[in-house]
């Protein structure tokens, strides 16, 4: 049940269980585009969960989930400032719309649609690396109850 990872059965369990839901979705929704769009991202967070459970085993988790953190952090800032910007200019001088925005929206895709599917992607792994650190001890535990780790231990 562990593929040779040596994780957690909890782990993969749950992980299982997210993919299930995630084609519940697929089932239900019937447009192509969509059913893609659900399967990347759901390969992409089982995908993300079990690197992070491995980063957990080797020790390096923490470096990545910062790492991610500060990209997630520097997005949400700059939206942030962003919004703040739209809402009182907007205000300021009594229009309904920001047309300004639909724009760019609609004519600079090129510029748009990377931010949107890289700021996707970091929210996707971030949650992935969430559900591993859930098990966080579990999977340092089980790394400690490896044989091979064992035979490491008894060499020494």
């Amino acid at each position: 049940m562990d593929a040779r990872l040596g994780l957690p059965k909890r782990f993969l369990i749950t992980l299982l269980s997210l993919v299930a839901l995630t084609m519940v979705l697929w089932f239900i929704s019937k447009n192509k585009a969509d059913q893609l769009m659900i399967i990347c991202l759901s390969l992409l967070l089982f995908f993300s969960a079990i690197h992070g459970a491995l980063l957990i085993r080797m020790g390096n988790f923490d470096v990545y989930k910062n790492a991610l953190n500060a990209i997630w952090n520097i997005y949400t800032a700059c939206a942030f400032i962003y919004g703040i910007y739209i809402i009182i200019n907007y205000s300021a001088t009594g229009l309904n719309n920001p047309e300004d925005i639909i724009k760019m929206v609609t004519t600079k895709t090129f510029l748009m649609m990377p931010v949107i599917i890289s700021l996707g992607a970091v929210c996707i792994v971030r949650a992935g690396y969430s559900v591993a650190e859930i098990f966080k001890v579990q999977i340092i535990q089980s790394k400690k109850n490896r044989a091979e780790y064992q035979q490491c231990k008894i060499a020494d």
